[in-house]
């Protein structure tokens, strides 16, 4: 089971940095205002070759790796919760990186979150 709750966490962080590399990307990519099917072609190009894009595509990458590996090791039913662990790394990586402003009852939503990750991995699985 260690080798799961390993796997599972550095797959978390790496969707959770992911998913902010992404949106710092789209940041600087901009919002899409002209939806003829030029200018999202133009739009989209922009954001596939924006670094940050694509760094954030590689670490959701990562994660997926991680997680098939996880599969093979442990039932589904422990390994898909496991991955709600992201939500913790994304709030934490928002405040610090984009600054984000977390209230308070998201914050308890996130531990709640947590606590039911930890019952879930206390519960085992297949290893």
């Amino acid at each position: 089971m260690l080798r799961v709750i390993v796997a599972m966490t550095i797959a978390a962080g790496s969707a959770a940095y992911g998913q902010i590399l992404v949106r710092r990307g789209m940041l600087q990519v901009g919002s899409l205002e002209n939806y003829s099917p030029f200018q999202v072609v133009i739009y989209f190009w922009h954001a596939l070759c924006n670094p940050n894009v694509i760094g954030g595509t590689i670490l959701n990458a990562v994660f997926y790796f991680l997680f098939l590996a996880a599969l093979s090791w442990t039932d589904v039913t422990v390994a898909l919760p496991m991955t709600a662990i992201e939500y913790a790394f994304a709030a934490v990586l928002a405040v610090m990186l984009l600054k984000e402003q977390v209230p308070a009852i998201r914050w308890a939503g996130i531990m709640l979150v947590i606590i039911g990750v930890i019952l879930i991995a206390r519960g085992g699985g297949d290893t």
